[in-house]
């Protein structure tokens, strides 16, 4: 049996039980293929009338046999056995290897379904159930978890109907043949799971020894640590760690077969003693002529039948755990609630107005505090952003600026207070309308593997206004580049799924995504650290542009280059979640703010690396480097 915690790497208690698991299962299943559904109930009868005619064979014979049957007639019942046992595997094994090749498809359905989950969970949510999606990727991940499933459904109906069937034939022969035959088969059932339970309680070393073994042997591999394991001649002593490791695994392995075995012994005990009795007692009965030897075969057959369908049962109830384990967690993913509440929207026209009229932000003593923590990352923030308005806000490391613009963006929400847009709080807006407003040129961004104009628009081909798109295209510096592709917008990205897609550097790709952000024309725009990967002269054409590019849009411009903040209205400093100063960059400035010290410091920073620069085109690249790094160190202490 696989282990719950090799597929999940932790034990937990499922929320849903097997019952419900299968029953759950069997409804998606009926989505998804009508005709996959059926079959898995198709096949039962099949299974189980083969077997039954199996058992019937021998005995039918020796009756003819022994009642003087001429051999036509025997041949002819033999003939007519064998072609329905035939006829039935044949619909047995049909249908079975059907069940296996379209069962694995049912995870598509799984997958679309977790698909567009996971892109309709809210930002928070996404964020706070990271397990609960790591183990659903990992159950979606092997596709055999629901073909497994659907033929441990059916073989389970197979077992129960086998059950029924022979235990209905040996009650009908023999009351004591049939208690002896569940007794025996409840002691295997017992000692397995105890050889079960013994697995489990070892596994939990096994498992910690197993993560140390592939620790050592993945660090062995790599180029990092194998420059300190040849300088300090490391070799020898971590091979001895392995195999020490190794030696504890065996062990272990040891103890596990250990029990196996002694579980298997124990069967093969209580089967020789059942088949003794069960033996002896219709050696008896044969002798004493209270049956007669087609019967006495037939019986045979009929406590075999049994005890095959009874293992199956319990084999069955065990293997299909790590099957529902997988339906469980999907289950739970699915479940997930979004936190955003659920309102009717202000409505098109509300949202065309703010639209035109612009948007107007503003926050009312908002505070945040992550789950887990006591101390607030944002304390009683008050703060409003006019129409149009150009706000950059800067911060220290932890002052928590990227946790504002997530509050803003709609992705958490406030633990106290409230943010209004257009003195409309956002909770009033759907989160589909409330996105619509607002644009976001994030550090971090995702390519699609579509073409660079369906990246850059995010719509599909036909849909794109390219009137629009050759601005942003300017705005935003990424035209010359564009020009350069011999493909231009048709061009594929994503080198990971297309071969021959075309690639960009770090400053190309955040020009790409602020011509992204703009050409989504929302009224609310957010540029975080929008040039933190562009040269001093990218950096420069972008300032120059951003006062178009934001015209008539409510901006918020997140930097840790101070000297980006000249092209804002206003300035807004962050420490330790609370508004520290806020004013021109000339006001800020002309009263030896704490803004004014980190500028100071700063602008020696570029001045020096200026004066690099022009050393390096002088004298060669090589010059100074220590020096330089140095310097690039320090440029970090604005970052969040």
């Amino acid at each position: 049996m696989v282990e719950f915690s090799e597929i999940f790497g932790v034990e937990k208690k499922q929320k849903y039980g097997m019952l419900s698991n299968i029953w759950f299962h069997m409804k998606e299943t009926k989505k998804w293929d009508k005709k996959l559904f059926y079959y898995q109930w198709l096949c039962i009868l099949p299974n189980v009338a083969v077997s039954f005619l199996e058992t019937l064979l021998p005995a039918e014979l020796l009756r003819g046999l022994e009642n003087g049957w001429h051999i036509k007639k025997i041949a002819a019942e033999i003939i007519i056995l064998a072609l329905l046992m035939w006829i039935f595997h044949m619909i047995d094994s049909g249908m079975n290897r059907y069940l296996q090749c379209e069962g694995r498809t049912v995870s598509f359905h799984y997958m679309k379904k977790c698909f567009h989950k996971i892109m309709d969970l809210d930002y928070d949510r996404l964020e706070q159930e990271q397990k609960k999606i790591g183990n659903t990727w990992k159950a979606l991940k092997d596709d055999y978890n629901f073909t497994g499933m659907m033929l441990s459904f059916s073989i389970t109906m197979q077992a129960l109907l086998g059950i029924l069937g022979y235990g209905f034939l040996l009650a009908k022969n023999s009351i004591w043949i049939l208690g002896i035959t569940v007794c025996s088969l409840i002691l295997h059932f017992f000692l397995l799971l105890l050889a079960k339970k013994k697995h489990r309680l070892y596994h939990v070393h096994l498992s910690s020894d197993a993560k140390e073994a592939a620790y050592l042997s993945r660090q062995s591999m790599e180029s990092v640590s194998g420059k300190d394991i040849r300088i300090y001649q490391m070799a020898d002593w971590l091979l001895e760690k392995y195999q020490d490791v190794l030696d504890r695994m065996d062990k272990i392995f040891k103890k596990i077969h250990n029990w196996y075995f002694l579980s298997g012994l124990g069967n093969n005990s209580i089967d020789l003693i059942s088949n003794l009795c069960i033996y002896s007692y219709l050696i008896l009965q044969v002798s004493s002529g209270a049956i007669t030897a087609a019967t006495f075969v037939f019986l045979v057959g009929v406590v075999r039948g049994f005890s095959i369908y009874f293992n199956y049962l319990f084999r069955q109830m065990i293997t299909i755990n790590p099957f529902c384990a997988a339906i469980g967690y999907i289950r739970e993913f699915l479940e997930i609630q979004n936190q955003w509440k659920q309102t009717d929207g202000v409505g098109e026209a509300q949202l065309q107005k703010i639209a035109e009229n612009g948007v107007k932000l503003e926050l009312r003593n908002v505070s945040f505090i992550y789950p887990g923590n006591q101390t607030p990352t944002l304390d009683r923030i008050s703060l409003v952003i006019s129409p149009g308005e150009k706000l950059a806000l800067l911060g220290l490391n932890g002052a928590g600026k990227t946790t504002l613009v997530k509050l803003i963006c709609g992705f958490y929400h406030p633990t106290e207070g409230e943010i209004l847009l257009n003195d409309i709080p956002i909770e009033q807006f759907t989160r589909e309308e409330y996105y619509r407003l607002v644009s976001v040129l994030f550090q971090d961004c995702t390519m699609l593997p579509v073409s660079l104009d369906e990246n850059l628009t995010g719509t599909k081909e036909m849909e794109i206004d390219r009137k629009r798109l050759s601005l942003v295209l300017q705005l935003s510096g990424f035209a010359k580049r564009y020009e350069q592709i011999p493909q231009k917008g048709n061009a594929l990205l994503v080198k990971e799924v297309h071969k021959a897609a075309e690639e960009f550097s770090g400053g190309e790709k955040q020009k790409l995504i602020f011509a992204r952000a703009l050409y989504k024309a929302a009224p609310l725009l957010i540029l975080d650290e929008p040039t933190a990967a562009l040269d001093p002269i990218a950096e420069n054409e972008l300032y120059q542009n951003y006062g178009k590019a934001a015209k008539g849009r409510t901006s918020i411009y997140i930097s840790h280059r101070l000297s980006s903040t000249r092209f804002c209205d206003r300035i807004i400093l962050l420490e330790h979640g609370r508004i520290l100063e806020e004013g021109t960059h000339k006001d800020l400035l002309s009263a030896n703010t704490r803004y004014a010290q980190l500028f100071i410091i700063q602008s020696q920073y570029y001045k020096k690396q200026e004066e690099q620069r022009k050393k390096r085109e002088q004298m060669g690249d090589e010059l100074e480097e220590a020096e330089e790094s140095k310097l690039e160190r320090k440029e970090g202490i604005f970052d969040e």
